[in-house]
């Protein structure tokens, strides 16, 4: 695989400190891991281990409607385009980019998107964390 980027936009690497996932609604209730995120679109598992790629067909140019769950009980509801899908690995990753850009849903991400970027520039783990 190349390492051309192939966004319009920076990919922002999601701290595992964070508590983000997102849920395909029409998928059913399943957690699914964000690999990272950009300005304009987001990466993420498409599948939870041992579960069957058939039983969720997706292909690209495909519209899906996700929640991303900025913790247990509060998300942001986004729409997407499915840009790529990669097959490479025991779980497919998505590529998608946001639509629907002038939903509130959108522009709740934008801000919290800005927010993650200042705090990646910012914030330091302690060690040992503060008791």
């Amino acid at each position: 695989m190349s390492n051309i980027e192939r966004r319009r936009s920076p990919r922002q690497a999601v701290l595992d400190s964070f508590s983000l996932f997102v849920v395909v609604p029409r998928k059913g209730v399943h957690r699914l891991h964000v690999a990272d995120l950009s300005q304009l679109g987001i990466g993420f598992d498409l599948d939870i281990e041992g579960e069957p790629q058939e039983d969720f067909p997706v292909a690209t140019g495909e519209n899906l409607e996700l929640h991303l769950y900025l913790n247990q009980s509060l998300y942001i509801p986004l729409s997407l385009l499915v840009a790529r899908i990669d097959t490479s690995a025991p779980l497919r990753r998505v590529g998608a980019e946001f639509t629907q850009r002038e939903s509130q849903g959108f522009r709740a991400f934008e801000s919290f998107f800005q927010m993650l970027l200042a705090v990646s520039k910012t914030a330091r783990f302690s060690d040992p964390p503060p008791v």
